[in-house]
């Protein structure tokens, strides 16, 4: 492709101008779409693909601006790293490259597409279609490190954290795709992994690679390098990694001192809950001082959930609740929440078993449904993994709640289809709203009942009185 018409796909892309760059007639109103041209003129390259190049071509004009390299537009990069001549260089320079963010670096991993040419023989055009499309399936990965360790409240840089442990090769192949146990014949390996350890935890992570190449050199590199090693396929994450990104642990634990975190979780704190028929009108006055006709149905008229002890476990908290209900039998249910940077997590008997094992941990995050996730964002949901009715969602739009408490405005509504009970029945077999304020906490709950719910009418808990605690 020349460099004017790649220029033009850029221009198309990101909007900078509006009118044909290839001098037809054409109407390019603005009422009509505007659409990468390096998309559009070559179908077998994915949308994945078609980014890539286009970052690829702002890079080069940004460069081309500064050194007047104008002429290699639409070209392969040219590049001052060292040839990769060993599996563990691979690593080494993959890991490098996503926790620095280096993308000449990270795009150096992959096979080039004069490489892909000598290795299958196709030729260049699908050659750059391929290493284009599997650095484009790797966009995730990348993304993933980059906003991890970017700037932000908490944020925490990945490469003080992490460093490459190996990289263990699969299984070898021959071109033709052939299984070899003679490393010199390999073309090819599969089921790779890369391996990173977190210092600190004392746990390690690993990276999934489908495929990688091992290419002759060419003759002008054969006296120092016979072979060089290059991704010939998509970098994957592993489960465990992505939860440990996903639950925050990359995080400065200081986000979770209770002056900070978006639930208040100080020992102290407490909320008290007005609870009543929802079709019902509420009492007007406090309930402590007034009696009043009991709904049919409704086994208490108070709820009060205190925070009664908060335990340090770096990197997560355990919270001990006390849910004191005002019936007959005066119902004390003790719960314990895990707190993480990112999230809240019901926490069970294994779970506070295995609070300081971080491996442990890890794996029951992966199979557990969240009470919440921070930052908190309107029109999202979440469910338990591999349980797809299990769902809670977050609709969209603030909401301002005025309770006999005070007035809480930008309130989120989170929806628990069905809601997490444990031990306590009032909340078990229902299907449940929560009003959150952050910073302030759960300022209304609506209890929707199932068959086997303690309370069979719809209630509606009210908060009327808290108190936090740093």
């Amino acid at each position: 492709m020349s460099s004017f018409r790649l220029i033009c796909a850029l221009w198309l892309t990101t909007a900078m101008v509006s009118v044909a760059c290839s001098g037809d007639d054409t109407d390019h109103g603005a009422d009509r779409p505007l659409q990468p041209l390096i998309y559009t003129e070559d179908p077998e390259l994915t949308p994945q693909g078609a980014a890539v190049r286009e970052e690829r071509l702002q890079r080069q004009l940004l460069e081309g601006a500064a050194d007047g390299d104008w002429g290699r537009l639409g070209e392969e990069d040219a590049s001052d790293l060292e040839p990769i001549d060993d599996p563990q260089q691979l690593g080494k320079t993959i890991v490098d490259a996503l926790l620095q963010s280096d993308q000449q670096r990270w795009e150096h991993s992959f096979v080039s597409p004069n490489a892909y040419v000598s290795l299958v023989g196709v030729d260049q055009r699908q050659a750059s279609e391929f290493v284009d499309n599997i650095i484009g399936q790797s966009r995730p990965i990348w993304e993933t490190f980059d906003q991890a360790g970017g700037a932000g409240a908490g944020a925490a840089q990945l490469d003080e954290q992490l460093e490459f442990v190996e990289l263990k090769l699969g299984t070898a192949h021959r071109v033709d795709g052939s299984r070899t146990g003679d490393h010199e014949e390999a073309a090819q390996f599969t089921g790779n992994r890369l391996v990173l350890h977190h210092d600190e935890f004392d746990v390690r992570f690993e990276l999934t690679i489908d495929r990688i190449f091992r290419i002759e050199a060419g003759e002008e590199q054969q006296e120092e390098h016979t072979h060089h090693y290059h991704l010939g396929s998509a970098v994957g994450v592993s489960g465990r990694f992505d939860t440990f990104l996903e639950v925050g642990f990359h995080r400065d634990p200081r986000v979770l001192r209770s002056g900070e975190y978006p639930f208040p979780l100080g020992v102290g704190t407490f909320w008290r809950y007005q609870r009543f028929h929802a079709d019902e009108e509420p009492q007007e006055d406090d309930p402590m001082d007034t009696a009043f006709e009991q709904s049919a149905g409704l086994y208490a008229e108070e709820l009060i959930i205190e925070v009664r002890e908060v335990s340090n476990y770096s990197p997560v908290r355990l919270v001990e609740l006390l849910y004191a209900y005002d019936d007959r039998r005066h119902t004390r249910v003790r719960q314990w929440w895990v707190a993480t940077p990112n999230r809240i997590y019901l926490c069970d008997q294994h779970c506070r078993d295995n609070i300081d094992q971080l491996d442990a941990l890890l794996d029951y995050f992966a199979r557990t449904r969240p009470l919440l996730k921070f930052p908190l964002e309107s029109v999202s949901s979440w469910t338990t993994p591999g349980r797809d009715s299990s769902v809670v969602s977050v609709d969209d739009q603030w909401h301002d709640m005025q309770t006999p408490a005070g007035s809480f405005t930008n309130s989120f509504r989170v929806d628990f289809r069905p809601a997490h009970g444990g031990a306590n029945r009032y909340v078990r077999d229902v299907n449940m709203t929560w009003y959150f304020a952050p910073g302030r906490g759960v300022v209304r709950r609506d209890i929707e009942p199932g068959p086997d719910a303690r309370e069979d009418i719809p209630v509606t808990e009210q908060l009327i009185e808290y108190r936090l605690m740093d």
